[in-house]
């Protein structure tokens, strides 16, 4: 479709629109690459989405999208080596509660929502992922029983923190020793 065509049909005023009722920047994101399609099948599958999708809010139906976030820039992060910090990993914590979530929610819905239940089966379930990383941190910081080795090298700080503070105590008390 040309952009002389899209423009007669204000598509791009109608993508802006509906990108402000996305629950998420995820969502807004993948309005923004969405595009027209010439394809049958593909019209019929988005045709069937949105009228599933509306069955379910018309049922009443409060689809939990709490916690779904764009990941992907976490997701490269880790493929890249580097590590995640806590608030991070929080975050992918957050993320993976929502999608269990979502998937618990669709279980039932395939009377309502054929096609959108049958993607949910695609959502892998890693709530052991999810619990270690609720184990490992605590107020976004790593917990110190996130490990064996965290928990040593944090109790070596703490004593030679100690040893530090009690030498300047002891140089403030008599610094001409």
């Amino acid at each position: 479709m040309d952009n002389t065509t899209l423009e007669k049909l204000h598509y791009y005023e109608l993508k802006e629109i509906v990108k402000g009722y996305c629950a998420s920047g995820l969502g807004k994101s993948l309005i923004d690459k969405l595009e027209p399609s010439t394809n049958i099948k593909v019209v019929n599958r988005r045709l069937d989405e949105t009228s599933e999708g509306r069955a379910l809010l018309d049922a009443s139906y409060h689809i939990p999208f709490d916690g779904i976030f764009n990941v992907n820039p976490l997701i490269e992060k880790m493929e890249k080596g580097a590590a995640l910090d806590p608030e991070e990993l929080s975050t992918m914590e957050n993320f993976l509660r929502g999608c269990r979530k979502l998937k618990l929610f669709m279980k039932d819905k395939e009377g309502y929502a054929p096609t959108l239940s049958s993607y949910s089966l695609n959502i892998t379930d890693l709530s052991y992922i999810e619990e270690e990383i609720n184990i490992s941190i605590s107020g976004n910081r790593v917990d110190s029983n996130a490990s064996k080795e965290l928990k040593k090298i944090r109790r070596q700080i703490d004593v030679c923190e100690g040893q530090i503070k009690g030498r300047l105590e002891k140089f403030l008390k008599n610094p001409y020793k």
